[in-house]
């Protein structure tokens, strides 16, 4: 068996990204699930772009701040301690409100650990 302790911190930072991104998961050498750290200031969003995923599963863990997520149906607002779980094909767009006070620390993992989004554009 093999065993890992990562500190994020360690983490390369993932480059062209809108906030601070660092891939757990790779670190620890983990083949069947995405871990990944998100910090995004203030006006920063965490994906590239509102989008959903064909297959993959995916839940964010929001270790401080408040994570806002936006959904074709409603906006989410997502309290430190709290996680928001999205299903395969369902459109989300997670970020940090411009206005917001400090920084959010999400912790997102997903399964199967695929390059499988697809960009979703709300107006149609």
């Amino acid at each position: 068996m093999a065993y890992s302790v990562i500190d994020p911190d360690d983490c390369d930072r993932v480059d062209g990204r809108p906030c601070d991104l660092r891939r757990l998961s790779d670190a620890a050498g983990l083949d069947e699930i995405a871990i990944n750290r998100f910090d995004a200031d203030p006006g920063e969003q965490l994906p590239l772009a509102y989008h959903y995923h064909e297959t993959q599963e995916e839940a964010f863990v929001v270790l401080s701040g408040t994570l806002h997520v936006e959904t074709p149906e409603e906006e989410f607002t997502v309290p430190a301690g709290s996680m928001f779980a999205v299903e395969p094909e369902a459109p989300h767009r997670a970020y940090n409100p411009e206005a917001a006070d400090d920084s959010v620390s999400v912790v997102a993992i997903g399964a199967p650990p695929v390059d499988d989004a697809v960009p979703y554009e709300p107006d149609g």
